[in-house]
C-alpha cells in the first residue's frame, strides 16, 4: 500500500515542457523563468510552449496579430454571459466560456488543439470582462473587445478592464504580462493533471480545459491567491496578523 498522500512520489508521466525544482527553480523548455519574465513577453512564452522554440521577431509580430484576430465573442456566448448572475464567481464564468465555445466552435481536424489553444488565450480575458462590464453597468454596456492588432494579451486585458479609451500605464501592462508568464506552465500541478486525465479518454480539448479550470478554482490550488487575500484584507497591524495566525494555528 502506498502511504503517500495522493500521487506524492508516484511517477505519472514524463514531460519536456516544464521542470519545477530542477536546476534553479522553474523552467519552460529549458529556459529559466526569471529570464523569460525579464526579457520575454507572454506571447513569446506561449509560442515557446506550443512550438518548442522561441519565435523570431517576425514570427512574434505575426503571432501577436493572429491572436488579436481571435478576440471576437460569438453572439450565443454574449447572450449567455449577459444572463449569468452578476454575483457569479469569475472562475465559474471562465469555465462556462470554455464549455460554451466547445459547442459553438467544436474541435475538428481543421480547428485543432493548437488553433483552439490560441482562440482560448485570445478570448478568455475579453469574454470575462464583457460579463464584468455588462453587469457592472447594470446591463447598459457591451464592450468592444478588439483593441487593436498590435495589442498583446496583457495590453488588451488592461485596456478592456479600464475601458476608458486611455493608454494604460506600461508598468501595469508589464506586471500583467509577467504574471501571465509566471502562471503559464507548472509541470504536473493539479489542474494540469486533471486535464490530462480528461483528454486521456479521447475527449476534446475544451473538456480538458474545462476540467482544469474547475480544479484550478479550488483554494488549495489557483484559488489560494484569493483565499490569501481574504485572509489578509481585514488585518490592520502586525499584532492583528499575529493574533489571527495564532488562532488559526491553534484551531
Amino acid at each position: 500500500m502506498n502511504a503517500n498522500k495522493g500521487l506524492q512520489g508516484v511517477a505519472v508521466g514524463e514531460t519536456r515542457i516544464s521542470t519545477v525544482g530542477t536546476g534553479v527553480g522553474l523552467n519552460y523548455r529549458g529556459y529559466n523563468i526569471k529570464d523569460l519574465a525579464e526579457k520575454a513577453c507572454f506571447e513569446e512564452v506561449v509560442y515557446l510552449l506550443l512550438y518548442e522554440k522561441l519565435p523570431t521577431q517576425e514570427e512574434l509580430d505575426n503571432f501577436i496579430r493572429k491572436i488579436s484576430t481571435l478576440r471576437e465573442i460569438p453572439k450565443p456566448l454574449q447572450i449567455i454571459l449577459e444572463n449569468l448572475p452578476a454575483s457569479a464567481d469569475p472562475m465559474d464564468v471562465m469555465r462556462t466560456i470554455c464549455s460554451v465555445l466547445g459547442t459553438i466552435e467544436p474541435e475538428t481536424h481543421k480547428n485543432n488543439q493548437y488553433e483552439i489553444s490560441l482562440r482560448l488565450i485570445a478570448v478568455f480575458g475579453p469574454a470575462l470582462l464583457y460579463w464584468y462590464h455588462f453587469h457592472k453597468s447594470h446591463k447598459q454596456l457591451r464592450i468592444i473587445t478588439d483593441t487593436g492588432p498590435f495589442d498583446t494579451v496583457a495590453s488588451n486585458f488592461i485596456k478592456l478592464l479600464k475601458n476608458d479609451g486611455a493608454s494604460p500605464d506600461p508598468l501595469i501592462v508589464k506586471t500583467m504580462d509577467v504574471s501571465l508568464i509566471l502562471y503559464a506552465e507548472h509541470d504536473f500541478n493539479a489542474s494540469t493533471f486533471a486535464a490530462r486525465v480528461t483528454v486521456s479518454t479521447r475527449s476534446d480539448i475544451y473538456s480538458g480545459i474545462t476540467t482544469a479550470i474547475g480544479t484550478l478554482k479550488g483554494d488549495l490550488h489557483g484559488g489560494a491567491n484569493e483565499a490569501a487575500m481574504h485572509f489578509l484584507e481585514p488585518l490592520k497591524s502586525v499584532e492583528d496578523a499575529e493574533r489571527k495566525v495564532e488562532i488559526h494555528y491553534i484551531i
